[in-house]
């Protein structure tokens, strides 16, 4: 079986757009998990103890896909146009402030709990895995939307 190119793996074995997307995981993961555990640093081994295991399956996959979409979307904004780009729009904005808001486990306060009313609290770790399944979902939509998963012809 030949597997053909995607232009989202030709972006990302560039070094810069590499770069991009590693340095970008990491900055929303430490953002991510500092807000999770409420900047008292000496709670994120807790915090680690304690998350349930489909978020801890979705939150690196979370991760990985906004570090792979920004750095595509800034490749993407690099490139030359041939149509009017004054009304371009990303889900990924959307995909993030609902990453933000959702606890990763029912037991850590997130940057919500200083926002929102106590129900909408509950309901956050209630359907935290569905929101971050949404997230997800949202950086996929992003990158197809981009023209990620496009075959590359070499």
């Amino acid at each position: 079986m030949i597997l053909m190119p995607i232009k989202l793996i030709e972006v990302l074995k560039m070094p810069k757009y590499a770069a991009i997307a590693v340095i970008s995981a990491l900055l929303f993961t430490a953002v991510y998990i500092y807000s999770q555990v409420l900047g008292i640093i000496e709670n994120i081994d807790l915090w680690l103890s304690v998350i349930p295991w489909y978020n801890a399956l979705l939150f690196p996959m979370l991760v990985v896909l906004f570090g792979m979409a920004i750095s595509f979307q800034i490749y993407m904004r690099s490139q030359p146009k041939v149509c009017s780009t004054k009304k371009t729009s990303s889900a990924t904005s959307g995909a993030v402030a609902a990453g933000f808001f959702v606890a990763q486990c029912p037991a850590c306060a997130s940057l919500g709990t200083l926002l929102l009313p106590v129900s909408a609290i509950a309901a956050l770790v209630q359907f935290g895995w569905a929101i971050n399944l949404i997230s997800v979902s949202l950086l996929l939509f992003t990158i197809n939307y981009l023209g990620g998963f496009k075959i590359v012809n070499k």
